[in-house]
């Protein structure tokens, strides 16, 4: 008995042995192989042939097809991809096997031998004939001498082409187009007779009232999913296996697909009253089970117009989101733009009341409230200019420039700039010499180019700045090059757009209100032109522009004999008008001298009755803003009785229109606030 126990006992230690040598060895193998099984995954073409298949308004893959697809696709955890294009483009897609499905196919044995048609058909076709409404076509041999219309590479165009033509003795013209919007606009058109389509085609947007069934069918078909030849024939027997169960099943998802899209919501049903009230009452359930048939549909087609409409304003939402946060960056960079200069002025003028300076540190302060008003200044007049584009009150004033005396100017105004930042500037014309004159904006074109070497130099820390010109295609284009910070990718778009800047942190190095590039933008854009940007961080960037090329035309008009040389070496009697006290005692300080008799005019109307009454005046100093009578409108009453004095406009306004409304109220000639002394001073040298 103690023998049998060991022998027991052994061979059951022996099984053990086995199976532990089983499972180490075969369970990796097998567990391997259910793990590495990944899911099926297909991409199917889609073209535009509604309601069975075609991209929907909202640009996503929809119809009859496509939902009996996706229905199998859930069932058997197929992922799905979808590509979109024409028919032809599509079946050529599908021979070289670059998709995997194309459904809405029709059975021919050119197709079945190219591809792998499923063996139960999706639904079945026939070819119906459709013509305008008062065409007069009612049998098959109505066809004759007719031009008729089919899709390029169909399989209409094929049984027209082959088995009808063949079988029919008379002529008729077959005309083939790419899809049926263009086969629908012919017909409109008159440029065929007759469309040659599937039944589906009733049921597409495209049959309005216009277009009708001429009740002609022929050439019944079945309508498959064709296969690449490369898809697993298994893959193929599912979908006929879902296909077969859903078809054999009236209540199945399939049938309910089809009511959908074949009776759309929408139509109502008008029952015919009867006698019997048990014939009543039965319409009036069978109207109530429509009606909530057509309210299911309907939430379905509003849940869908809802969800579109509750994107488009979580976008709107976003867009409205992002702009206030770049306009709370843009306050608080003109906040700092502002109170940064007026700092400087406000406390360095503090510092100039002193009793103790020397004057070499009086000499500094005074130069640090200059740059600082200069800096205040041009914040100032991107902000006016931002409001001109807003307002859109930019207005192009062609004259001619040249080109390399604009280039030299630009050079010897910015080279002290760049010298402070021991930077080098390049210049580099190279216009033909037949087009180095042309036509366009001054103001504008200097402001562009202002604007770009402005930045260029703030943004280059060492290297050098480069700007030049050249012509291509008709084109003059300019560049502004520098070796300085660079601009992200992605950020090279935006910057041209307004409140933004390449460094959008409240910590950056660098002044600015984030408006010069978006008015340049808007500049070339008045002058007809483009702009670009080519950059890389840490490396440079180059800012082109492109205008037209347009040719000088010759200034009749003669400019007066200039003498700049002449100096204030006679007495001058000269008027002021201005009804703002700092900026009259600004002038008559530039103005006090011993041979200089001042004669202010605190309005319009004031200005006016001293040149009436008093002869002998020299000049006239006219502001535009004044109450009463503004400056415009005192020049032109001045001029109809005196013609001769000189009247400068002086003002805040910058835009070349009110310039141009001084001219021709007849002003001799412009100058800006703040006023230059030195300019003020040439401009009463000129003209005295």
């Amino acid at each position: 008995m103690r023998h049998l126990c060991l022998i027991v006992n052994n061979y059951t230690l022996v099984r053990l042995y086995i199976l532990l040598f089983l499972k180490i060895t075969f369970l990796p193998i097998l567990g391997y192989s259910q793990v590495d099984h990944p899911e099926p995954q297909l991409k199917v073409g889609v073209y535009q042939n509604p309601p069975k298949i075609f991209i929907n308004e909202v640009g996503e893959p929809d119809g009859i097809f496509i939902e009996i697809l996706e229905l199998i696709a859930q069932k058997e955890d197929i992922s799905i991809t979808y590509q979109s294009g024409e028919w032809e483009e599509l079946i050529e897609a599908l021979s070289g096997g670059t998709i995997d499905l194309l459904p809405d196919v029709a059975y021919s044995q050119e197709r079945d031998s190219l591809f792998q048609l499923n063996s139960v058909p999706v639904m079945s076709s026939w070819l119906e004939a459709y013509a305008l409404k008062d065409t007069n076509v009612q049998s098959i041999f109505d066809l004759e001498n007719k031009r008729l219309g089919v899709l390029k590479g169909s399989v209409q165009e094929d049984f027209l082409q082959q088995s009808f033509k063949n079988n029919l003795k008379f002529k008729f013209d077959i005309l083939t187009f790419e899809d049926y919007p263009e086969s629908v606009k012919a017909l409109e058109n008159k440029q065929i007779d007759l469309l040659i389509a599937s039944r589906f085609f009733l049921f597409s947007e495209h049959i309005n009232g216009n277009i009708i069934s001429t009740g002609i069918i022929f050439r019944p078909s079945e309508l498959h999913f064709a296969f690449s030849r490369s898809t697993d024939p298994a893959l193929v027997s599912k979908f006929d296996r879902h296909l077969s169960k859903l078809k054999n099943n009236t209540g199945s998802k399939y049938y309910k697909i089809l009511r959908y899209w074949f009776d759309p919501p929408g139509k109502s049903f008008v029952p015919k009253f009867i006698l019997w009230s048990f014939v009543v009452l039965l319409l009036a359930l069978l109207i109530i089970t429509i009606y909530f048939i057509l309210l299911r549909y309907q939430i379905k087609i509003k849940t869908k117009a809802l969800w579109k409409k509750n994107r488009q304003l979580t976008l709107a939402k976003e867009k409205a989101e992002e702009s206030e946060r770049l306009k709370t960056i843009f306050l608080q960079n003109m906040s700092h733009e502002i109170r940064t200069p007026m700092n400087g002025i406000i406390g360095f003028l503090e510092l100039l009341k002193e009793p103790d300076l020397d004057s070499d540190e009086r000499k500094k302060y005074i130069e640090i409230v200059i740059k600082s008003g200069q800096r205040l200044l041009t914040t100032i007049n991107n902000i006016i200019e931002i409001s001109k584009i807003d307002s859109d009150q930019i207005s192009v004033k062609l004259t001619p420039i040249n080109a390399p005396e604009t280039m030299d100017f630009f050079y010897q105004f910015f080279k002290p700039k760049a010298r402070e930042k021991d930077i080098e500037l390049i210049m580099n014309h190279n216009l033909p010499t037949d087009k180095a004159i042309f036509m366009a904006d001054k103001f504008i074109f200097d402001n562009i180019l202002t604007n770009l070497l402005n930045n260029a130099i703030k943004f280059t820390d060492n290297g050098y700045v480069e700007f030049g010109n050249y012509f291509e295609n008709d084109k003059l284009i300019f560049y502004v090059k520098d070796s300085g910070v660079g601009v992200p990718e992605e950020r090279q778009q935006a910057i041209f757009e307004r409140f933004v800047q390449a460094n959008l942190n409240i910590t950056r190095p660098h002044e600015g209100s984030g408006l010069g590039l978006s008015i340049v933008k808007a500049y070339v854009k008045a002058l007809n032109g483009k702009i670009w940007l080519e950059s890389e961080l840490n490396k440079g960037s180059t800012f082109y522009f492109s205008i037209p090329y347009i040719k000088p035309v010759p200034n009749e008009e003669e400019e007066k004999p200039k003498n700049n040389s002449r100096v204030l070496n006679k007495k001058l009697c000269i008027v002021v008008a201005e009804d703002d006290n700092i900026s009259y005692l600004f002038i008559n300080q530039i103005l006090k001298r011993p041979e200089i008799q001042v004669i202010r005019a605190k309005t319009g109307q004031e200005c006016v009755d001293i040149l009436q009454k008093k002869s002998g005046i020299d000049l006239v100093l006219m502001d535009i803003k004044m109450p009463v009578m503004n400056g415009i409108e005192a020049t032109s009453a001045i001029r109809e009785f005196n013609k001769t004095v000189p009247i400068i406009i002086q003002t805040a306004y910058t835009s070349s229109r009110d310039k141009d409304e001084a001219m021709e109220a007849g002003g001799t000639d412009y100058i800006t606030k703040p006023i230059d002394k030195n300019r003020l001073l040439q401009l009463i040298r000129k003209y005295t």
